[in-house]
């Protein structure tokens, strides 16, 4: 119903509650009303109409009319949304300001944080990540850490969704060795990893089969830990490592993919 698009419009864009986006259509529709009359016409309940009236008034939607009993009018939808929007520009704007002040003052104040010598991870070598949200967070921090190589090995993940990722790292001068399963294969032929293999800047190949999916890139390896359970949830446990000599030994398994998989 359009009274009903009404109230939902004042209620979504211009911040009245349920009775006071009603009580203002009613205003709108009849011009002048007592509280009483305002229960009698509108959806907003008898004990509510004075405190509701009162606050579109506080709020420059109404304007009351002393007497014996005080009546509302209305002010002009056009006169008080346009009001209304100009002043959340406005306030958007300050908001807006005082978020970049905000932001200066803080990188300010952790620069000597950033620029320290501990490691960026400090001691910490080894994270567990759980669910599909963080371990995207995770592989796209990789990504864009990347400097040299990025080998991966891929059953159903990181190739479909972070293919923007994995393109803009090429892009860069990154190499890549790219394994995936025939099904991954199929799903990834008309995207622009692809495009980048067939111009020569990736290397692919296809396997029947993989037992430990895994991405490295230079010195961090991150792979998940069998859980078919887990996985038919999105909430996978997955092992991000930075050390060299554990990298080294998922590289063997890489090679071993490599070396039995398939040109495309």
């Amino acid at each position: 119903m359009t009274k009903d698009r009404m109230v939902e419009l004042l209620q979504d864009h211009f911040e009245l509650n349920l009775y006071e986006a009603r009580a203002y259509v009613a205003l709108v529709a009849f011009g002048v009303l007592t509280p009483a009359e305002l229960a009698s016409v509108s959806e907003v309940p008898a004990p509510r109409t004075y405190d509701v009236l009162r606050s579109l008034e506080k709020k420059g939607f109404a304007i009351s009319q002393p007497g014996k009993v005080n009546k509302y009018r209305p002010v002009h939808p056009t006169n008080i949304l346009e009001k209304f929007i100009d002043e959340w520009q406005e306030r958007i704007k300050e908001e807006l300001e005082a978020k970049r002040k905000a932001k200066e003052e803080l990188l300010e104040l952790m620069t000597p944080l950033i620029e320290t010598e501990i490691p960026k991870y400090g001691v910490e070598r080894v994270w567990v990540v759980r669910g599909i949200r963080n371990s995207t967070l995770k592989t796209r921090e990789m990504l864009e850490e990347v400097e040299k190589e990025i080998l991966l090995a891929d059953d159903g993940f990181i190739a479909i969704n972070l293919e923007e990722e994995l393109v803009k790292a090429i892009e860069k001068g990154i190499s890549m060795k790219l394994v995936v399963t025939k099904p991954i294969l199929q799903r990834i032929s008309m995207g622009k990893l692809m495009d980048l293999y067939k111009k020569g800047k990736i290397e692919l190949k296809v396997v029947e089969k993989m037992e430990l999916p895994m991405m490295i890139c230079d010195e961090q390896v991150f792979f998940a830990l069998e859980d078919l359970a887990a996985r038919y949830f999105n909430y996978e446990t997955q092992v991000w490592i930075k050390d060299h000599r554990i990298v080294e030994l998922f590289k063997g398994k890489f090679n071993e993919y490599w070396e039995n998989g398939e040109k495309v």
